[in-house]
């Protein structure tokens, strides 16, 4: 896919930051866990040019609680999850 847009590019660049921090071994709990694993899949449905490029309405909604939950504790997963909500504004998703 060489001809990606920026803001695409940097949604892609935060999965994977998140992705590597789920992978973590630390104190999130699996169900929170669990939760962001379900939203990054969703993102990465979306991205595939095959797909719809329509999420869930709850979404952005999703992920700004998951954020709440353990931002204190975890502020590099939640510095992560800030800026996938950001690019998926910036992109109109």
């Amino acid at each position: 896919m060489g001809n990606m847009s920026n803001p695409e590019s940097s949604l892609k660049e935060s999965l994977d930051e998140l992705r590597e921090a789920l992978e973590a071994p630390d104190d999130l709990d699996e169900a929170l866990r669990a939760e962001l694993r379900s939203a990054a899949q969703e993102i990465l449905e979306a991205l595939d040019p095959d797909h719809e490029r329509q999420l869930s309405g709850s979404l952005r909604e999703r992920l700004t609680n998951a954020l709440e939950d353990f931002e204190k504790s975890h502020p590099k997963i939640t510095e992560t999850v800030g800026r996938l909500a950001d690019a998926l504004s910036d992109m109109g998703i």
